[in-house]
């Protein structure tokens, strides 16, 4: 963790894998959010890609309030207008997958946690500028981890998230904590749309808690050595 003395940067730290999904099925949402959270996931992204979301997304922030030490964030989002309706609706902090100016001074300016979607130096130093303490390296398996350290040898401070191709996989998640990212972030690698559409929610459970198995068992061997 290269930001400890940030709340935002230790929540997502903490909460080490952060799922991103969404349903148009509301019933199917709230499961999922159910799932993740008795699985022990603290940190989750709905994302706006539907046009059920905004319809969605406050039931969920709801049923959040009940799950405690739960961090939920609005994905998807590439607008201030798009982002402060969110935000009325709950959202703790925005994700995107660009880094729009307009919409990192909206949310400096509105003292917002932003993880912008970034592909250059030029785009993680852009929102650095703008406040944000965590960049979305985004597609990461475009991008690889050998990205990561490049980023952190001329801007040290900033924290990353991979996103986009990152597996629940011992080899994958591996790959990017070993290049110093603070946390992951899995959309359909780990909310798998096979054992969603079967309902086989047991098997989506014990799913993330293997993933989460390794990325625990990760820190603990660091803080040993």
């Amino acid at each position: 963790m290269r930001n400890p003395e940030s709340s935002f940067i230790r929540k997502m730290y903490q909460g080490g894998i952060m799922p991103i999904f969404f349903h148009p099925d509301v019933d199917v949402c709230l499961r999922l959010l159910e799932v993740s959270y008795e699985a022990g996931i603290r940190v989750i992204e709905m994302v706006n890609r539907g046009k059920e979301a905004p319809e969605i997304f406050p039931i969920l922030k709801k049923r959040a309030e009940e799950m405690p030490g739960l961090f939920m964030g609005a994905g998807t989002i590439y607008h201030p207008h798009e982002a402060e309706a969110f935000l009325d609706m709950g959202a703790e902090f925005i994700v995107s997958p660009v880094m729009n100016p307009k919409l990192g001074e909206y949310c400096q300016k509105t003292g917002t946690h932003l993880v912008p979607g970034c592909a250059t130096l030029t785009e993680i130093f852009f929102a650095q500028e703008l406040g944000c303490e965590l960049a979305k390296v985004y597609p990461a398996n475009i991008l690889t981890p050998a990205f990561v350290p490049a980023v952190h040898a001329v801007l040290p401070k900033m924290e990353i998230i991979p996103t986009g191709g990152v597996e629940p996989t011992k080899e994958s998640m591996h790959a990017w904590l070993d290049v110093g990212v603070s946390c992951l972030g899995m959309g359909s690698q780990l909310m798998s749309k096979k054992l969603i559409s079967s309902e086989d929610f047991p098997g989506l459970k014990k799913k993330i808690e293997q993933a989460l198995a390794i990325y625990y068992a990760y820190r603990t061997s660091q803080a040993h050595d």
